[in-house]
């Protein structure tokens, strides 16, 4: 995987992500184009301001636009910092998700000094519940989240555990 910053000249590739009724089922469905743009736009200023954002990814040997993980502060408490991975469908089953989150949790953990990050997932996405498992996340509690209070089950991993578990990326993070 090959990370790097969204630009304005990304709404496609945005776009192709955050429309998809299937990427977004779990997290609230499908954006229309002009939200698309407007979070294409918050990720921009994220990055400009904080130094993070849901990266855009792209498959090393190809070039091919796979998705976007990344961090970004907490809607529910914007001192902690939550990590999420969005996957295209084309992506699905490639264990480009596991692959990306480590790289992140990485540079979240050494680069940024991070000493927790959460992650949510839709109460029935089981794929999730996994992903975070394998990495080592442990479950704290349920919320209700967004606007249409989906039921989110919350993660959570430390700096302390990440760095015991030694579940580190074979390739570093970098922009």
């Amino acid at each position: 995987m090959v990370f790097r910053n969204w630009t304005m000249n990304d709404t496609a590739l945005a776009e192709s992500l955050w429309c998809d009724p299937e990427v977004t089922h779990f997290f609230g469905g499908a954006m229309t184009s002009t939200q698309a743009r407007e979070r294409l736009h918050a990720e921009c200023q994220r990055q400009d301001l904080l130094g993070m954002q849901y990266w855009p990814m792209f498959l090393r040997e190809t070039g091919e636009f796979a998705g976007c993980a990344g961090l970004r502060p907490w809607s529910m408490d914007s001192k902690t910092i939550e990590v999420g991975v969005h996957l295209i469908r084309s992506a699905w089953g490639l264990r480009l998700g596991e692959e990306a989150l480590r790289a992140v949790l990485t540079h979240g953990f050494d680069a940024l000094s991070l000493p927790v990050i959460v992650a949510g997932h839709g109460i029935a996405h089981d794929n999730s519940r996994r992903l975070l498992q394998r990495v080592g996340f442990k479950y704290t509690h349920n919320i209700l989240w967004g606007p249409k209070e989906i039921e989110v089950c919350m993660w959570a991993i430390t700096a302390e555990t990440w760095n015991v578990t030694g579940k580190h990326p074979t390739r570093a993070f970098s922009l």
